[in-house]
């Protein structure tokens, strides 16, 4: 059995790859492969054991990740204070749109940010308090005033 969880490279670094007792590996497409590195570059990039080459990467490219189910891992990825803006939608009050759900919080030097798709796409907006109007944790809600412009960067 596996456990299918959205988490940045930052809570892999901090909590799933210190914690765990187990080899350093994941479920990509139901295939179990070692994770030889892990880096933040535009997303979250794993290079792993046996695909050696662009093509062999291609495959896998966007596929998600399981990860082996456990008591430590749930309780690691549950406790993770980011993961609890997951499944948030975000209202832009400027443009009355709804958005999302978020599904991933990113841990940036400066910032969290919020990732979700919008038409396919992937989007980023900045978790900022400055952003923030309201919250709303009954209808897991996120009241925002994004800037000007900020979703025609990527649709």
């Amino acid at each position: 059995m596996v456990f299918k969880a959205k988490c940045g490279l930052s809570f892999w670094r901090t909590h799933l790859k210190k914690s765990l007792r187990y080899p350093n590996f994941v479920f990509v497409k139901g295939l179990p492969y070692s994770i030889r590195s892990a880096r933040q570059a535009g997303g979250f990039l794993l290079q792993l054991e046996g695909v050696n080459d662009r093509s062999a990467a291609e495959i896998l490219r966007g596929a998600t990740l399981e990860l082996p189910d456990s008591p430590e891992i749930r309780k690691l990825i549950q406790d993770d204070p980011l993961q609890e803006w997951v499944g948030f939608r975000i209202h832009d009050m400027q443009t009355d749109r709804m958005l999302g759900p978020i599904e991933e919080v990113i841990e940036l030097p400066t910032q969290l940010t919020a990732l979700f798709t919008v038409d396919g796409k992937e989007v980023l907006v900045p978790l900022h308090e400055n952003l923030i109007l309201g919250i709303d944790p009954k209808e897991r809600i996120l009241q925002m005033n994004l800037p000007d412009g900020l979703l025609d960067l990527y649709l």
